[in-house]
């Protein structure tokens, strides 16, 4: 005999106290305009299953914009709004942010393409929602308050650890479903219902993910990294063929399990999104990891440290480093938690195979110039590309175990360098 639905019985007390007090203003707004009102989504599923939220939509059957204003004005809030989506975002102060969106129906032109939206009723726009699990609302209005909208069996399968989409044309319609589907899996441990993942099979088969831009794959492929673990997501994928569309030419890897495994055990504020992103990299080909990047439309500051230490890997698997590709570390200052992967790196058999490698990279180090740019400026030097040209000849000659002390140092620039002109 199944066990009764946990859920339901405490739906009622499903919404916190903290977060009514929240939510009390835009409440306020919205009965002073009849408008029904509900907690919906992801935030939903996360109170029933007793996990913190830290962002909350909210859906009304109404005109949202007018709320949407109304409430930034009371949370002394930026308001960011998406007109064509008739969605609205709260960015509060605290650092939530609070979505207010009218309840709306989506039509696809075509395979992948953005939607069309229009204002609908409750019922239709959990219907246009990604997975049952997120298409549960809860009342905030004064008559039902607490209680639960679940029409298509989120509840359910919140009980029976399902991932199930509404309908046959879900991951044809917008295939980023198919990642988020990984991302949910493996973050609650869930499997797909069985037609879900036939649907899923059909859409990878037909090559769907690939009509996405490289935008709407960034915006999947973020989140994906930034999973407490990442690794099931990613296994996930890998299993269902998926995960060169986010990445052409990557494969899941052992090395991936044991850097991604090291990751979570530190300190959230060290596990940054390029640190995981060097992570799910290391394994292609520097160019065509870097391309990808572009074609991802990541930052190009963010693509040029990639870049480096990628550069730096490949040799590093052909068991040695050279000073020159070391010197762009120099020339491109690392951000701290990607020098310390490259220390891990270079202690890796499986990224570093020779025990030369390892000597290359704390030779580097140990050949780091002991005079400061504020040193070189007291000598008489001014600011400028003899700097670079100052520290590099520098390196080579402590590299060459030419140089060791400060003293050394002055003397070498001020016969390599002779100044003219004041400089």
């Amino acid at each position: 005999m199944s066990k009764p639905l946990p859920f339901a019985s405490r739906a009622s007390q499903a919404v916190p106290k903290e977060l009514k007090q929240l939510l009390d203003p835009l409440l306020e707004k919205a009965y002073a305009m009849q408008c029904p009102v509900y907690l919906i989504g992801g935030c939903v599923r996360d109170l029933l299953l007793d996990r913190p939220s830290h962002d909350y939509d909210v859906v009304l059957e109404g005109i949202a914009l007018p709320i949407a204003r109304a409430a930034a004005k009371l949370y002394k809030a930026k308001l960011v709004s998406h007109p064509q989506f008739l969605t609205h975002t709260l960015h509060l102060k605290n650092g939530q942010h609070l979505d207010i969106a009218t309840a709306r129906t989506e039509t696809y032109a075509e395979a992948a393409a953005l939607p069309v939206v229009e204002p609908a009723s409750l019922q239709e726009d959990l219907y246009r929602r990604d997975f049952s699990i997120n298409a549960i609302a809860l009342s905030l209005n004064r008559s039902d308050f607490g209680h639960v909208w679940d029409p298509f069996g989120g509840l359910e399968d919140l009980e029976g650890k399902k991932i199930r989409v509404l309908h046959a044309q879900s991951f044809k319609d917008d295939p980023t479903r198919l990642f988020r589907a990984a991302r949910f899996a493996g973050r609650f441990g869930y499997e797909l219902e069985w037609r879900t993942r036939e649907w899923l099979t059909e859409a990878v088969a037909q090559q769907m993910p690939a009509r996405l831009s490289g935008a709407r794959l960034r915006e999947e492929l973020i989140p994906l990294l930034m999973e407490k673990d990442p690794r099931p997501a990613f296994r996930l994928l890998s299993q269902w063929g998926a995960l060169a569309f986010l990445i052409p030419n990557l494969k899941w890897e052992k090395s991936h399990d044991t850097l991604f495994g090291q990751l979570i055990k530190q300190p959230a504020k060290e596990s940054t999104l390029m640190l995981r992103l060097l992570v799910l990299l290391h394994t292609i080909p520097f160019a065509k990891a870097v391309g990808n990047l572009g074609h991802l439309m990541f930052p190009q500051k963010t693509i040029e440290q990639i870049e480096v230490v990628l550069s730096l890997l490949a040799q590093m698997k052909e068991g040695h480093l050279t000073l020159s590709e070391m010197q762009k570390t120099a020339k491109h200052p690392l951000s701290p938690e990607l020098k310390t992967f490259i220390g891990k790196a270079v202690k890796m058999k499986s990224l570093a195979p020779k025990p030369e490698v390892l000597q290359d990279w704390q030779r580097f180090h140990d050949s780091a110039p002991c005079l400061s740019g504020r040193d070189v400026k007291d000598l008489g030097y001014k600011p400028g590309p003899v700097f670079t040209k100052i520290f590099e000849a520098l390196r080579q000659a402590r590299w060459e175990g030419k140089l060791r002390t400060r003293e050394e140092e002055i003397r070498f620039i001020q016969h390599t360098f002779p100044m003219t002109n004041g400089h």
